[in-house]
């Protein structure tokens, strides 16, 4: 019996084609689930944040937002223990934690220099985005933005 000899790009393109084809019966997660609740919650936040940095960028004292700062810190906790609970979900949970620490530095700040410049929230400004593309992207992958045609 002749054995057949196939170059190693024709063999790898074999074994893709036969693993794609043994796992497309299978549902793989890599993130968690979408959550409303979660998704809303992350948008509120955004909201009242930008609310403050608009102010405090403009002269708004830290005492006129010193509720905010602990307001803050219990809605990430809040949000974080709605993310613990779904599967796959470390990646929202470590930018929940770095927003965490990002508020508190930027009142911080605030509380010692009397108002912040704009760059001064940029760190903040980008957790909150990544957190918002996130919720997006799990929006998308569960159709529940754009549902698969029938």
């Amino acid at each position: 019996m002749k054995t057949l000899h196939l170059p190693a790009p024709v063999r790898l393109v074999i074994i893709a084609t036969a693993m794609m084809l043994s796992l497309s019966g299978c549902a793989l997660s890599l993130v968690s689930s979408y959550d409303e609740v979660t998704d809303r919650a992350v948008q509120e936040l955004a909201s009242k944040t930008e609310a403050v940095i608009a102010d405090a960028t403009t002269g708004g004292s830290y005492r006129r937002h010193a509720a905010f700062y602990a307001q803050a810190q219990g809605e990430i906790s809040a949000i974080e223990m709605r993310s613990a609970v779904y599967q796959n979900n470390e990646a929202e949970i470590a930018a929940l934690g770095s927003l965490r620490t990002a508020i508190k530095n930027m009142g911080r700040i605030h509380q010692i220099a009397g108002s912040l410049r704009p760059e001064e929230a940029d760190g903040v400004r980008s957790l909150l985005r990544s957190l918002i593309h996130h919720q997006i992207s799990k929006k998308r992958s569960s159709h529940v933005l754009n549902p698969p045609a029938s």
